[in-house]
C-alpha cells in the first residue's frame, strides 16, 4: 500500500470510529451490555472474514500478546463507555486527545529518550486535563470519577497498540482482530454479569444502533485504523485521534443537543497544542 493509500485508509477510519459517541449515545442500552455485544458480534465477522481468506490460524507466540492487548482493549470500552454514564459527554470525548500523551509516557517509562517537547507536551496536556475536570467539578463528583475514567480509559488503549504491536505487525487483520474482539469479549461478559447488566430486553432501535456501532465504527473504523497503522508512522495515527472527539461531537449534535462549555473548549485546545508539540520532532 502507498503512503497515499494508507493516508486515505487513515482518513476513512477516522471517520468511521468518530461514530463511536453518537452511536452509544443513541442506542440507549447499559454501559456494560453494549462492550460485551460490541465485541461478541463484531468478532465472528472477522473471524468469518480470516477463515474465508484460509488464515485463521494465530501462532503461538502470538497468543500471549493477542490475550494482554484483548484485556486492554475490554479494559478501554469499559472504562470509556461507562464514563458516559458519568461525566459530560463532550468531556468524555475529549479527553480522548489524552491517549497520545499517555503513549508518550509509557514510551519514557519503556526507556525512551524523552525531549524537551516531550516534557512541555505534558505539562501542556495535565494543564489540559485540569482544566476541562475544573469545568466538570461543578457537575459533582460523579463528572470528576467519569474523566478519571476517561484518562484509564486512555491508558488502557494506549497498552493495547504497546502489548499486541508484535502480533498486530505479522497477524493478518481479521485474525488479528477477530481473536481479539473474541477474546476480550469474554471478560467484559463477567464485568456485564457482576454488574447485573441486563444483556436483552432493547428496543428495536437500540439494537439497530447497536448493528451500526459494530460494522460501521468496530469492523470498519477500528479494522481500517489498524491496517493504516502498518502502513503509517505512529505519529500519523497519533496526530488522527486529536481530531476525532471534535468529529464525535459534531457527529452527536446532529443527532441530540451537546452542549459544549468554554471551559471544554479551553481544555480541548490545550490538549491538541500538548500533542502537537510532542510530534512535532518527529
Amino acid at each position: 500500500m502507498s503512503k497515499a493509500s494508507a493516508q486515505l485508509v487513515l482518513l476513512v477510519a477516522l471517520l468511521l470510529v468518530s461514530t463511536s459517541g453518537p452511536f452509544l449515545r443513541a442506542s440507549r442500552m447499559d454501559a456494560f451490555t453494549l462492550v460485551v455485544w460490541r465485541m461478541a458480534l463484531a468478532a465472528p465477522l472477522f473471524l468469518s472474514w480470516a477463515a474465508a481468506r484460509g488464515q485463521l490460524r494465530l501462532r503461538r507466540s502470538d497468543v500471549r500478546p493477542v490475550v494482554l492487548g484483548a484485556l486492554c482493549l475490554t479494559a478501554h470500552f469499559c472504562l470509556w463507555v461507562k464514563a458516559f454514564d458519568l461525566t459530560d459527554y463532550s468531556s468524555n470525548l475529549l479527553l480522548l486527545v489524552f491517549q497520545p500523551v499517555m503513549a508518550a509516557f509509557l514510551g519514557f517509562r519503556l526507556g525512551e529518550r524523552p525531549t524537551r517537547r516531550t516534557w512541555l507536551s505534558m505539562a501542556l496536556a495535565t494543564l489540559g486535563l485540569a482544566v476541562i475536570a475544573g469545568g466538570d467539578f461543578a457537575l459533582g463528583p460523579r463528572a470528576l470519577l467519569g474523566d478519571v475514567m476517561c484518562v484509564l480509559g486512555d491508558l488502557g488503549i494506549a497498552l493495547f497498540y504497546l502489548v499486541a504491536r508484535e502480533a498486530r505487525a505479522h497477524t493478518p487483520l481479521a485474525t488479528f482482530m477477530g481473536y481479539t474482539l473474541a477474546i476480550g469479549s469474554l471478560p467484559a461478559l463477567l464485568v456485564a454479569l457482576f454488574a447485573h447488566s441486563p444483556l436483552v430486553g432493547y428496543r428495536a432501535t437500540s439494537w439497530a444502533w447497536l448493528a451500526a456501532l459494530v460494522v460501521l465504527t468496530t469492523v470498519g473504523g477500528h479494522g481500517l485504523m489498524n491496517l493504516a497503522a502498518r502502513h503509517l508512522r505512529l505519529y500519523a495515527l497519533n496526530v488522527a485521534i486529536v481530531l476525532e472527539p471534535f468529529l464525535g461531537i459534531v457527529l452527536g449534535a446532529v443527532l441530540f443537543p451537546v452542549p459544549v462549555r468554554p471551559l471544554q473548549i479551553a481544555g480541548g485546545a490545550l490538549l491538541a497544542v500538548a500533542v502537537w508539540v510532542g510530534l512535532a520532532d518527529r
